[in-house]
């Protein structure tokens, strides 16, 4: 197979950060496969990291793709490696370092010639006991904006279902913004249940829309979506609550603790749309809630 031509009809743009999750080898390959030809026809480079599956395993299905392993991996359009090369290069995992990590891999392909980067992570590894793994969802969030949102990357989070539990896998997959967009032509959409809370990244500002509600049971998802939202960058960070059907007092009392923080490092969060229960929970405790401020 003849190499595509460098910096091809496929122009640089904003970067897609999508995910898919499966519960089958066979629908594994078939968007692996399709989603590593894709990449090579447009020029990029791609990386494949590999985790519950073996690199060889990986290698041998896109042969059988028909796609020119050896001639891709030769002029250093295709890498396969294994997670501890990605993801868990640096333990405890580390949201920052990822990031900086997919920065300079996505600028050297760009200096290298290639149009851009495509990136294939298998997630499995967030279901083992890796230290603080449960910074992934920050990570996931964080990472559209502060990486995608300027570089002309492409990346695809696998979820294996049989290997992630499923409200884990829902939650995560939900996090990424482009997974409609770049995975109906490819697998026939993502199939996710239903999830109570869940959290994506905002495209427009430094900041992030929940959807669902706001109880005990999902104390943990809030904590960890506004742990992320408080390390974007910028004197302003957003909360999108329009799609959020209720919070209780314990979860307002969580925004209320991450807005007095943010203000303590001289930042802001301001709140947009917030669900009548909130506007009820600051009417009850107008003292305590002082501390939120809502977009007009």
């Amino acid at each position: 197979m003849t190499p595509p031509p460098r910096h091809s009809r496929y122009p640089a743009v904003r970067g897609e950060h999508s995910s898919f999750a499966y519960d089958s080898d066979l629908a594994w390959a078939d968007t692996v496969v399709r989603f590593v030809s894709s990449g090579l026809e447009r020029g990029q480079r791609v990386w494949y990291s590999a985790d519950s599956t073996e690199p060889s395993a990986v290698i041998d299905v896109l042969r059988r793709g028909d796609i020119d392993v050896d001639g891709a991996r030769r002029d250093a359009r295709l890498s396969v490696t294994g997670t501890e090369r990605s993801y868990l290069r640096r333990v405890p995992f580390d949201p920052d370092w990822v990031i900086s990590m997919f920065r300079t891999a996505c600028t050297e392909a760009l200096a290298d010639g290639h149009t851009g980067l495509r990136v294939l992570g298998e997630m499995s590894w967030s279901a083992r006991e890796v230290a603080d793994v449960d910074r992934i969802l920050e990570s996931e969030l964080r990472l559209d904006r502060e990486v995608y949102a300027d570089l002309p990357l492409t990346g695809l989070c696998l979820f294996d279902r049989r290997l992630i539990p499923g409200p884990t896998a829902d939650l995560l997959t939900r996090a990424h913004t482009a997974c409609a967009d770049i995975l109906r032509p490819l697998a026939g959409g993502l199939r996710t249940l239903p999830a109570a809370l869940a959290a994506v990244p905002m495209r427009d500002r430094s900041g992030i829309r929940l959807t669902g509600s706001g109880d005990i049971d999902t104390r943990h998802i809030l904590r960890s979506a506004l742990a992320a939202l408080a390390r974007m960058p910028g004197p302003v960070v957003h909360l999108d609550l329009s799609a959020v059907t209720f919070l209780d007092p314990g979860a307002v009392a969580v925004l209320v603790d991450v807005s007095n923080s943010l203000t303590g490092k001289g930042r802001s969060l301001l709140l947009h749309k917030p669900p009548y229960s909130l506007r009820k929970v600051a009417e009850l405790f107008p003292e305590e809630c002082a501390a939120l401020e809502v977009a007009a």
